[in-house]
């Protein structure tokens, strides 16, 4: 189960085949994160877009962070969504409504055909996990920024969910918690793999945990995983149902621990302390 974080063609051809199990967990997380401020808005002031800045954003998935925040973004500004999958660009562009800022390209992060230093803002949310070779994604990023632009990458930490996965164990004893889940490029590991390619790299946590309250809503995003699929069949849906049901009837709610955050990174030392991002935040 490993293997498949960053094999492409299960990623392209079945996870992310579309948005549907995307959209299972970003409902989660909107629905019942203990912060209330939204992850897009939290992303947002971190990127610091300006007029007529050129972004590339790797793994846009189904641009939710874009949509959300498409009038906020000055109309000179111009914006490259790049995904490996075709049908999660074509629900990005769907949900942007021919915004003629937004183009759209579908590629492997590992080669990026773009000139060098062609972008003010290259982003990656949570995805740089899933790529094969990670220091040929990110050498690439530092390719294709600008000297002084930015580089905004998102993850997760190692306890992320963790609740999540004990709960799934005690449900069934043959789902076991993969503890480096998300450790080829996490909060705990990131900067030592973007401190051999970028001078400045800085850290950002979005201080967030779950508090679920709807069972089938849990099942659903469960369900969106693939160990879980690989594990506890689909036609324990109803009795995983009953299960949360229970949990929340007795306690009112199922806590769930959230670890994630951006990872900054410039190719200029002290760049990210002159833009002011984290004493702002």
């Amino acid at each position: 189960m490993a293997d498949r974080m960053s094999d492409q063609v299960y990623l392209k051809q079945m996870q992310y085949a579309n948005a549907d199990n995307l959209n299972a967990r970003i409902l989660i997380h909107d629905l019942f994160s203990t912060n209330q401020e939204k992850w897009t808005d939290f992303v947002f002031k971190h990127l610091l877009i300006e007029k007529d800045m050129q972004l590339l954003a790797i793994g846009c998935g189904n641009a939710t962070q874009w949509q959300e925040n498409r009038t906020r973004f000055p109309q000179g500004s111009q914006f490259i969504l790049s995904d490996l999958s075709i049908g999660m660009l074509q629900e990005a562009r769907a949900g942007l409504q021919w915004d003629p800022r937004f183009s759209f390209y579908c590629g492997d992060a590992q080669v990026l055909a773009f000139d060098r230093a062609s972008f003010d803002r290259v982003t990656a949310n949570h995805m740089l996990y899933h790529v094969p070779d990670i220091t040929a994604a990110l050498q690439e990023v530092s390719r294709v920024l600008k000297p002084e632009g930015l580089f905004i990458a998102a993850t997760n930490g190692n306890e992320h969910l963790i609740e999540l996965y004990e709960l799934l164990n005690n449900f069934d004893s043959d789902y076991l918690y993969e503890a480096d889940k998300h450790a080829r490029f996490s909060l705990e590991n990131g900067t030592d793999q973007l401190d051999g390619i970028f001078p400045d790299v800085d850290v950002s946590i979005y201080e967030s945990d779950l508090w679920v309250t709807d069972a089938k809503l849990l099942v659903d995003y469960t369900y969106s995983m693939w160990d879980v699929m690989d594990t506890i069949g689909e036609e324990r849906r109803t009795e995983m149902q009953v299960f949360f049901q229970n949990l929340i009837d007795h306690d009112g709610g199922i806590y769930i621990r959230k670890s994630t955050g951006i990872l900054l990174a410039s190719q200029q030392s002290g760049r990210i302390d002159s833009l002011g991002i984290l004493k702002a935040k």
